[in-house]
Protein backbone atom coordinates (compact mmCIF):
# COMPACT_ATOMS: atom_id res chain seq x y z
CA UNK A 1 0.00 0.00 0.00
CA UNK A 2 1.49 3.60 -0.71
CA UNK A 3 1.92 5.46 2.02
CA UNK A 4 0.00 8.84 2.01
CA UNK A 5 1.52 11.78 1.35
CA UNK A 6 2.10 14.13 4.14
CA UNK A 7 -0.39 16.70 3.43
CA UNK A 8 -2.80 13.94 3.41
CA UNK A 9 -1.89 12.85 6.81
CA UNK A 10 -1.93 16.48 7.74
CA UNK A 11 -5.28 16.94 6.33
CA UNK A 12 -6.27 13.88 8.36
CA UNK A 13 -5.25 15.19 11.23
CA UNK A 14 -6.91 18.69 10.94
CA UNK A 15 -10.02 16.58 9.77
CA UNK A 16 -9.59 14.47 13.43
CA UNK A 17 -9.21 17.91 15.17
CA UNK A 18 -12.39 19.64 13.78
CA UNK A 19 -14.57 16.57 14.38
CA UNK A 20 -13.36 16.64 17.77
CA UNK A 21 -14.31 20.75 18.29
CA UNK A 22 -10.44 21.76 18.68
CA UNK A 23 -11.66 25.10 16.70
CA UNK A 24 -14.25 25.95 18.80
CA UNK A 25 -14.55 29.23 17.47
CA UNK A 26 -14.94 27.66 13.76
CA UNK A 27 -12.08 29.87 12.42
CA UNK A 28 -8.59 27.93 12.11
CA UNK A 29 -5.55 29.85 12.73
CA UNK A 30 -3.78 30.79 9.48
CA UNK A 31 -1.60 28.75 7.72
CA UNK A 32 1.76 29.80 8.95
CA UNK A 33 0.31 28.85 12.71
CA UNK A 34 -0.85 26.04 11.58
CA UNK A 35 2.46 25.10 9.83
CA UNK A 36 4.86 25.67 12.66
CA UNK A 37 2.21 23.86 14.99
CA UNK A 38 2.48 20.67 12.41
CA UNK A 39 6.02 20.89 11.76
CA UNK A 40 5.42 21.01 8.36
CA UNK A 41 6.13 24.01 5.54
CA UNK A 42 3.69 26.72 4.21
CA UNK A 43 3.44 24.86 0.95
CA UNK A 44 2.36 21.26 2.48
CA UNK A 45 0.13 23.24 4.77
CA UNK A 46 -1.46 24.93 1.95
CA UNK A 47 -2.02 21.44 0.09
CA UNK A 48 -3.51 19.89 3.06
CA UNK A 49 -6.21 23.01 3.72
CA UNK A 50 -7.06 23.43 0.00
CA UNK A 51 -7.76 19.43 0.01
CA UNK A 52 -10.23 19.74 3.09
CA UNK A 53 -11.73 23.16 0.99
CA UNK A 54 -12.15 20.61 -1.91
CA UNK A 55 -13.71 18.22 0.19
CA UNK A 56 -16.14 20.64 1.28
CA UNK A 57 -14.93 20.21 5.61
CA UNK A 58 -13.20 23.97 5.38
CA UNK A 59 -14.74 27.53 3.90
CA UNK A 60 -12.55 30.43 3.13
CA UNK A 61 -13.82 33.81 2.98
CA UNK A 62 -11.95 36.74 1.42
CA UNK A 63 -9.57 39.30 3.91
CA UNK A 64 -11.00 37.07 6.62
CA UNK A 65 -9.35 33.24 7.07
CA UNK A 66 -10.71 29.90 6.55
CA UNK A 67 -13.90 28.75 8.65
CA UNK A 68 -15.21 24.91 9.55
CA UNK A 69 -18.06 24.32 7.10
CA UNK A 70 -20.66 23.52 10.26
CA UNK A 71 -22.68 21.73 7.84
CA UNK A 72 -20.50 19.45 6.52
CA UNK A 73 -19.65 19.14 10.69
CA UNK A 74 -23.75 18.51 11.43
CA UNK A 75 -23.62 15.89 9.33
CA UNK A 76 -20.70 13.99 8.64
CA UNK A 77 -21.38 11.04 7.70
CA UNK A 78 -24.19 12.04 5.53
CA UNK A 79 -22.85 14.88 3.56
CA UNK A 80 -22.62 15.04 0.19
CA UNK A 81 -20.63 17.92 -1.83
CA UNK A 82 -22.26 19.33 -4.94
CA UNK A 83 -19.41 21.56 -7.15
CA UNK A 84 -21.57 22.21 -10.53
CA UNK A 85 -23.88 24.73 -8.54
CA UNK A 86 -26.84 24.91 -6.16
CA UNK A 87 -30.10 23.34 -6.73
CA UNK A 88 -32.24 25.68 -8.39
CA UNK A 89 -35.42 24.82 -8.74
CA UNK A 90 -36.90 27.23 -11.10
CA UNK A 91 -34.25 26.69 -13.95
CA UNK A 92 -33.62 23.26 -13.15
CA UNK A 93 -37.65 22.25 -14.57
CA UNK A 94 -38.31 25.35 -16.35
CA UNK A 95 -35.81 24.27 -18.84
CA UNK A 96 -37.65 21.24 -19.62
CA UNK A 97 -41.34 23.08 -20.47
CA UNK A 98 -42.69 22.45 -16.56
CA UNK A 99 -44.28 25.50 -14.82
CA UNK A 100 -42.46 26.18 -11.48
CA UNK A 101 -44.85 29.06 -8.74
CA UNK A 102 -44.99 29.57 -5.13
CA UNK A 103 -46.73 30.53 -2.53
CA UNK A 104 -45.29 32.70 0.52
CA UNK A 105 -46.32 31.24 3.82
CA UNK A 106 -43.43 33.83 5.64
CA UNK A 107 -41.36 36.70 5.06
CA UNK A 108 -40.07 38.85 7.09
CA UNK A 109 -36.28 40.20 8.77
CA UNK A 110 -34.73 38.39 11.52
CA UNK A 111 -31.58 38.31 13.30
CA UNK A 112 -31.08 34.73 12.49
CA UNK A 113 -30.49 31.70 14.55
CA UNK A 114 -27.21 30.66 16.06
CA UNK A 115 -26.72 27.98 13.65
CA UNK A 116 -27.22 29.79 10.66
CA UNK A 117 -25.76 32.77 11.45
CA UNK A 118 -22.19 30.80 11.72
CA UNK A 119 -23.15 28.58 8.46
CA UNK A 120 -23.54 31.99 6.90
CA UNK A 121 -20.33 33.79 8.62
CA UNK A 122 -22.21 36.51 9.68
CA UNK A 123 -21.99 38.33 13.47
CA UNK A 124 -24.57 38.62 15.84
CA UNK A 125 -25.96 42.23 14.48
CA UNK A 126 -26.31 40.95 11.13
CA UNK A 127 -30.22 40.43 10.00
CA UNK A 128 -31.26 37.81 7.22
CA UNK A 129 -34.42 37.83 5.72
CA UNK A 130 -36.01 34.81 6.40
CA UNK A 131 -38.94 33.16 4.04
CA UNK A 132 -41.07 30.07 4.13
CA UNK A 133 -42.73 29.17 0.39
CA UNK A 134 -44.18 26.16 -0.90
CA UNK A 135 -43.18 24.79 -4.17
CA UNK A 136 -45.03 23.70 -7.42
CA UNK A 137 -44.44 22.27 -10.55
CA UNK A 138 -47.00 22.12 -13.11
CA UNK A 139 -49.30 23.36 -10.18
CA UNK A 140 -48.50 20.00 -7.81
CA UNK A 141 -46.89 20.49 -4.50
CA UNK A 142 -43.33 19.38 -4.16
CA UNK A 143 -41.67 20.61 -1.68
CA UNK A 144 -41.88 23.72 1.87
CA UNK A 145 -38.76 25.71 1.44
CA UNK A 146 -37.31 27.60 4.55
CA UNK A 147 -34.63 30.44 3.64
CA UNK A 148 -32.21 32.90 5.15
CA UNK A 149 -30.07 35.16 2.88
CA UNK A 150 -27.96 38.02 4.51
CA UNK A 151 -29.45 41.46 3.53
CA UNK A 152 -26.30 43.26 3.25
CA UNK A 153 -25.95 40.94 0.11
CA UNK A 154 -29.02 41.73 -1.34
CA UNK A 155 -30.74 44.70 -0.16
CA UNK A 156 -33.48 45.04 -2.33
CA UNK A 157 -34.74 41.78 -1.88
CA UNK A 158 -38.80 41.87 -1.76
CA UNK A 159 -41.50 39.62 -1.15
CA UNK A 160 -42.40 39.27 -4.45
CA UNK A 161 -38.95 38.32 -6.05
CA UNK A 162 -39.20 35.17 -3.64
CA UNK A 163 -42.19 33.73 -5.54
CA UNK A 164 -40.01 33.05 -8.45
CA UNK A 165 -35.93 32.42 -8.93
CA UNK A 166 -34.37 33.75 -6.04
CA UNK A 167 -30.82 33.02 -7.86
CA UNK A 168 -31.85 35.10 -11.23
CA UNK A 169 -32.79 38.12 -9.11
CA UNK A 170 -29.45 37.74 -6.87
CA UNK A 171 -26.96 36.91 -10.19
CA UNK A 172 -28.67 40.19 -11.20
CA UNK A 173 -28.37 42.71 -8.83
CA UNK A 174 -25.20 41.13 -7.06
CA UNK A 175 -23.49 41.03 -10.96
CA UNK A 176 -21.91 37.84 -9.37
CA UNK A 177 -22.90 34.00 -10.33
CA UNK A 178 -24.03 31.55 -7.70
CA UNK A 179 -21.94 28.56 -8.72
CA UNK A 180 -21.42 26.63 -5.55
CA UNK A 181 -23.24 25.02 -2.85
CA UNK A 182 -22.76 22.36 0.00
CA UNK A 183 -25.75 19.87 0.54
CA UNK A 184 -26.58 17.60 3.60
CA UNK A 185 -29.39 15.25 2.22
CA UNK A 186 -31.48 12.79 5.21
CA UNK A 187 -34.99 11.64 5.53
CA UNK A 188 -37.34 12.99 8.38
CA UNK A 189 -41.07 12.20 9.20
CA UNK A 190 -44.01 14.81 7.86
CA UNK A 191 -44.92 17.13 10.06
CA UNK A 192 -48.57 18.58 10.23
CA UNK A 193 -47.56 21.48 7.86
CA UNK A 194 -45.77 18.96 5.68
CA UNK A 195 -49.13 17.02 5.05
CA UNK A 196 -51.12 19.33 4.98
CA UNK A 197 -49.13 21.30 2.21
CA UNK A 198 -47.83 18.62 0.47
CA UNK A 199 -50.91 16.53 0.61
CA UNK A 200 -48.89 13.70 2.65
CA UNK A 201 -50.41 11.18 5.43
CA UNK A 202 -49.14 10.88 8.82
CA UNK A 203 -47.29 7.70 8.04
CA UNK A 204 -45.08 9.44 4.58
CA UNK A 205 -41.82 11.16 5.24
CA UNK A 206 -40.11 13.65 3.45
CA UNK A 207 -36.71 14.15 2.19
CA UNK A 208 -35.09 16.86 3.50
CA UNK A 209 -31.95 19.13 2.01
CA UNK A 210 -30.02 21.63 4.27
CA UNK A 211 -27.96 23.80 1.86
CA UNK A 212 -25.29 26.81 1.51
CA UNK A 213 -24.71 28.38 -1.58
CA UNK A 214 -22.05 30.55 -2.17
CA UNK A 215 -21.45 33.31 -4.84
CA UNK A 216 -18.46 32.52 -7.23
CA UNK A 217 -16.45 34.94 -4.69
CA UNK A 218 -16.96 32.48 -1.90
CA UNK A 219 -19.13 34.30 -0.16
CA UNK A 220 -22.07 32.61 1.52
CA UNK A 221 -25.36 34.01 -0.32
CA UNK A 222 -27.84 31.60 1.50
CA UNK A 223 -28.77 28.69 4.12
CA UNK A 224 -32.00 26.70 3.28
CA UNK A 225 -33.95 23.94 4.59
CA UNK A 226 -36.10 22.19 1.92
CA UNK A 227 -39.12 19.36 3.12
CA UNK A 228 -39.22 17.83 -0.29
CA UNK A 229 -42.38 15.00 -0.88
CA UNK A 230 -41.07 11.72 -0.78
CA UNK A 231 -42.11 10.61 -4.24
CA UNK A 232 -41.08 13.97 -6.15
CA UNK A 233 -37.14 14.42 -5.01
CA UNK A 234 -34.42 12.98 -7.15
CA UNK A 235 -30.83 14.13 -6.59
CA UNK A 236 -28.17 13.05 -9.14
CA UNK A 237 -24.75 14.24 -8.70
CA UNK A 238 -21.04 13.07 -10.57
CA UNK A 239 -18.08 12.32 -8.60
CA UNK A 240 -14.42 12.78 -10.39
CA UNK A 241 -11.41 11.66 -8.24
CA UNK A 242 -12.20 9.19 -5.42
CA UNK A 243 -9.98 9.57 -1.99
CA UNK A 244 -8.86 5.93 -0.55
Amino acid sequence: MDTPKLYDQVADKIRENILNDLYPTGKLPNERDLSETFNVSRSTMKKAIDSLVEDGLLLRKARSGTFVNLLFKKNYEDYSHQKKGPIGLTKSFSDQGKEISSTILLFEVILPPEEVRKALLLTENDFTYHFKRVRYINQVAISIETDYIPIQLFPSFTKEMAKGSIYDHASKEMGTALTNSYVSIFSSPSNEEDQQELKLTPFEPVTVTEEIVFTETGIPFEYSIVRNHYEKFTYNTSIGTIKH
